[in-house]
């Protein structure tokens, strides 16, 4: 009995030391999870901003090649106006549905915060910037018109869904450097791997009218804050 003393006095202090060793273990372990977070976080805003800023340049691109189909007959000469509503149909539409001439979704009459609208199609309510919603494509599906709804792509290493953007028409008698033009906004969204990782940056976009048409340029952009 004597001899069993010494080694339960070792034990009762070697106790106290695991359990503030597992304690600190622990408590590094946590801390490089919550690290490694941060640090995909971080990463994860980054590629996707750089996404959102390429994406921003292809639909300022494609703005381009509209507001040539415009210049081309399609407005004014054709009778069609450029904003519509409910008593008749327009290029820019308020619910952003407008198919005149086949030209297709997207094309919106501008209104505060647009891009967090969301619209019914079908019976069905879905967000303006969405791949089921009434926004444009940057990356065509061969063999999908662009109105139909993509699923989800839920692959690893793969964007939830392509970019899509709207175009607001704000003013189609708009004066840059002394040249007649129209100014654009344009919203765009872009996706990480899931559709909650999100950023959406816009632009306001100049384009040229007449002879000018294919001329253009970006006057200002932003990051757009998430709900």
């Amino acid at each position: 009995m004597r001899g069993s003393r010494p080694h339960g006095a070792v034990l009762w202090l070697i106790l106290p030391l695991l359990s503030l060793l597992t304690a600190l273990a622990m408590g590094t372990a946590r801390s490089v999870a919550v690290e490694q977070r941060a640090t995909r976080n971080l990463a994860e805003q980054r590629a996707l901003r750089l996404a959102a800023l390429q994406a921003l340049r292809a639909a300022e691109r494609r703005v381009l090649d509209l507001n040539l189909r415009f210049e081309d007959g399609l407005a004014g000469e054709s009778g069609i106006p450029w904003h519509g509503d409910a008593r008749g149909l327009g290029w820019f539409m308020p619910d952003c549905l407008s198919t005149v001439d086949g030209i297709g979704y997207g094309l919106c009459s501008t209104e505060p915060d647009l891009w967090r609208r969301s619209v019914q199609i079908n019976g069905a309510r879905w967000p303006l910037l969405h791949p089921c919603g009434p926004s444009r494509p940057l990356e065509p599906t061969p063999g999908r018109p662009p109105t139909s709804c993509l699923p989800a792509r839920v692959r690893v290493g793969q964007c939830w869904s392509p970019p899509r953007y709207v175009l607001e028409l704000l003013n189609p008698a708009f004066r840059f450097v002394g040249v007649d033009g129209r100014l654009f906004r344009i919203s765009v969204r872009v996706w990480g791997e899931s559709e909650r990782s999100a950023l959406t940056v816009q632009s306001w976009f100049w384009a040229g009218a007449g002879e000018q048409a294919g001329r253009g340029g970006r006057l200002n952009w932003r990051q757009l804050e998430e709900e």
